[in-house]
Formats: structure tokens, sequence, C-alpha cells
């Protein structure tokens, strides 16, 4: 029998493609199996977005995510809660480049499983790894590995207390423990300044020669005095928390815009290395170019000396022709004289050795 853990770890750990049809096949299954109640578990099951989908996935491949957030977000809350700037702003930048790194990685991870993230979807990520930093509730639902959509931590500063579940759902966080904490020791400070109040009253009101409302006027001057420096440390108090926001906005913003500065010069140098590499093939097609023009010209040339030549060279050979025949006429001639004049020989020869043969 199959569990409701083993469907949502298949589910939230495979393809989102076919996550319906998968979730579908799995709630048939159950009612198959005469399960209702997972049946119903099973198809409350929601698809994830390409976000959580990507989060997801990371969470499965990186098995230290978990320790990570954990550690790195109550380092942050306590640096928070002590107003210490300078570990704030460390810890700041580690937080930036590790959900930098995170979400380029779950990038790839979504990419390598067929579901491309977009620019948005990968803001998301960021947003989700970065309230995992800020929530120990969304740190346990990102270590969980089945998160069907992306969220984002909203409060004051940097990060949230995280403290217990009520700061985190209200956003108060270190700032609301804090002013308790002010509230508290406030009440605790009144009374015992009521009690010495009353006290110094009454032993006022049985000095004989004395003012009976100076030691009340001097109260009232302590409380007020002392209600002020309260209200100045808590202005202070804003003020930093203010100025440490501002300090991380500040950085996140000079990273965005270094971030843009180095695509922008790498892009540069790459449209100028395009431009050179054009340059420099224009400049090889125009050298050809002209090679070739100058190669035909002399084709032409050499074609219109031959054409030129044509009629003269046509004239010797039909010059060269009527020689030759006429030639082969007189050769013709000349061996049919030399034939009648081998005859004549060899008659003359026979009648001189028949008229040898007639001598005495």
């Amino acid at each position: 029998m199959v569990s409701l853990d083993d469907v949502v770890d298949d589910l939230y750990g495979g393809p989102l493609d076919d996550f319906v049809a998968r979730r579908d096949a799995a709630v048939r299954a159950a009612r198959a199996a005469q399960d209702r109640d997972l049946a119903r578990r099973i198809g409350a099951l929601r698809k994830p977005t390409l976000a959580a989908g990507a989060v997801n996935l990371l969470v499965r491949d990186d098995p230290t995510l978990a320790g990570t957030l954990r550690d790195l977000g109550e380092s942050l809350r306590d640096a928070e809660r002590s107003l210490d700037g300078p570990a704030l702003r460390d810890l700041g930048r580690q937080r930036r480049a590790l959900v930098a790194g995170w979400a380029a990685q779950a990038r790839r991870l979504a990419a390598s499983a067929g579901q491309p993230v977009s620019a948005a979807a990968a803001q998301e990520v960021e947003r989700t790894l970065t309230a995992a930093l800020a929530d120990p509730r969304v740190a346990a639902a990102v270590a969980a590995g089945t998160l069907t959509h992306g969220t984002e931590h909203v409060g004051f500063g940097g990060v949230g207390s995280g403290g217990d579940d009520d700061a985190g759902a209200d956003g108060g966080g270190a700032d609301g423990g804090a002013a308790d904490g002010v509230g508290l020791a406030g009440d605790a400070r009144t009374a015992r300044a009521a009690g010495a109040d009353g006290g110094a009253r009454r032993r006022a009101s049985t000095a004989p020669g004395r003012d009976a409302d100076a030691p009340d006027r001097a109260w009232a001057a302590r409380d007020r005095e002392r209600e002020r420096r309260e209200r100045e440390a808590a202005r202070a108090r804003e003020r930093h928390e203010r100025a440490v926001a501002a300090v991380a906005a500040a950085e996140r913003d000079l990273e965005r815009v270094t971030e843009r500065h180095d695509a922008a010069a790498t892009a540069e140098r790459d449209a100028t290395t395009a431009l050179e590499d054009a340059e420099r093939e224009s400049a090889q097609a125009y050298a050809a170019e002209e090679e070739l023009v100058r190669a035909l010209a002399d084709v032409r040339r050499r074609l219109a000396e031959a054409r030129a030549r044509l009629p003269r060279v046509d004239e010797q050979l039909v010059a060269a022709r009527t020689r030759a025949r006429e030639r082969e006429k007189a050769l013709r001639a000349a061996g049919r004289e030399l034939d009648r004049a081998s005859s004549a020989a060899e008659r003359a020869r026979d009648q001189e050795r028949r008229a040898a043969a007639d001598l005495p």
C-alpha cells in the first residue's frame, strides 16, 4: 500500500509537466484500494509553480541547504536583535551570495528537468530563499521540498526575528520583542518609582519647614527625563535600523547595478569583437572581389586578342590548306612523270640489250 508520504515525494520530486496526471493516477489507485481519505488528501495536493518546483529540486539536490538556511537565518536574526551593524553587513553579503548561487543552481536543475525558469520565476526563487532566511517557518517549508508557490518576506529591515509563531505571523519580529521588553522594563521602573515617590512624599509631608510639593516636582522631572531618554533611545534604535536597512538596500542596488554594468561591458566587448570580425571578413571579401575583377579583366583582354587574331589565323589556315593541296597535286604529277621516265628508261635498256645481242 502506497503512503501519502511516498506520493508527495514522487509528485514534488518529479517533473511538473505531468504532475496532474500522476496525481490523478495516485488518486485512482487510492480509490481502488478503498482508501477514500488517502484519495481525498492526494487530490488536495496542488501543482507547484515553476519557481516553487525549482526550489523543490534544489532542496532535493543539496542536502546541506536546510541546515544552512537555519544557521544563517539564526545568525541574521541575532545580529538584528543586537543591532550589530558590521555583523549585519557581513551576514547580508553572505546571504546575497548564497541566495544568488542557490537560485542559479535551481535554474540549472529546472532546465535539466525540462522545466526552464523564466527571469520572473528566477526572481521569485530568490525572494523565496531570502524569505526562508528571514522566517524559520518558511525555512521549514522550503526544507520539506513540497512548496507549491513562492513567498516573500514582508517586514521592516533585512530579516525578521522569527522568534515565535506570533512574531513571524504578524511581522513584529525583533522590533516587536524589543518594544515589549522596553514596555515591561518601563512598567517595572515606574512601579518602583511610584513606591519611592510615595515614601518620599510621606517623608516630606512630615518634615517641618519644607515645601511639600518639591519632592513631587523632582520625581516628575526625573520621570519626564527618563521618558525622554527612553524615547530618544527608541528613536535612535529606529534610526539605526533604518540605516542598516538602507545600507542593505544600497548594497543590493550596488550589486544589481554592478551586474548590469558587467553584463553591459561583456555585451560591448562581444559587440566589438563581432564588429572587428565583420570588418576583417568584409576587407577579405573586398580583396577577393578585386582579385577576381582583375582576373576577369585579364581573361577578357586575352579573349579579345584571341578574337582579333582569329580572322588572320583563319586566312592563314585556308592558304596553308590551298598550298598543301597544290603541293599534293604537284607531287602526284611528279610521280606520274617519274613513272613514265622509269618506263622509258627500262625500254631503252631493253633495246640496248637486244642491240648488244645482235652484234657479231
